[in-house]
């Protein structure tokens, strides 16, 4: 067993990873996003009528936080609100046909720096990361 915190690689490796997207991110995309706008994007996509305090409390962010993205994301016409039917206290969250390929071409960037990054590592130690990783996050999740 390493001297390693999992923690503390886990954040280093985590803060590598976002800074390299940024900078692939700003050098690709034809809509520049953050990070965090592209994260908010795919969840939106991933589940349509998305409702504010769903997404915030998924995130880890406040919802003033969550509403200046999703205000950028609506200025850019990569999402709308529309007023839920069943509450109209709320607003549900979607994706427009815009937002869904810009979420395609930010995948595409994210393949190509994955593969950039697992280049020459053999195939059955990516698989080991992954399934490492999956068995942190199921433990992750019971605490």
């Amino acid at each position: 067993m390493t001297n390693e915190l999992l923690g503390t690689t886990v954040g280093k490796l985590r803060n590598k990873l976002h800074r390299l997207m940024k900078q692939r991110y700003a050098a690709e995309a034809e809509v520049k996003l953050t990070v965090e706008e592209f994260i908010l994007l795919n969840m939106i996509e991933a589940q349509t009528d998305q409702i504010l305090q769903n997404i915030a409390i998924a995130t880890g962010k406040n919802k003033s936080v969550v509403m200046r993205m999703i205000d950028s994301l609506e200025e850019k016409g990569l999402a709308k609100r529309t007023v839920n039917p069943e509450d109209r206290r709320e607003n549900l969250l979607s994706i427009t046909e815009k937002g869904i390929e810009v979420v395609a071409q930010y995948q595409a960037i994210e393949k190509r720096l994955s593969s950039d990054l697992l280049e020459g590592i053999p195939a059955d130690e990516v698989a080991t990361f992954f399934r490492v990783v999956d068995l942190i996050t199921q433990r992750a999740n019971r605490l």
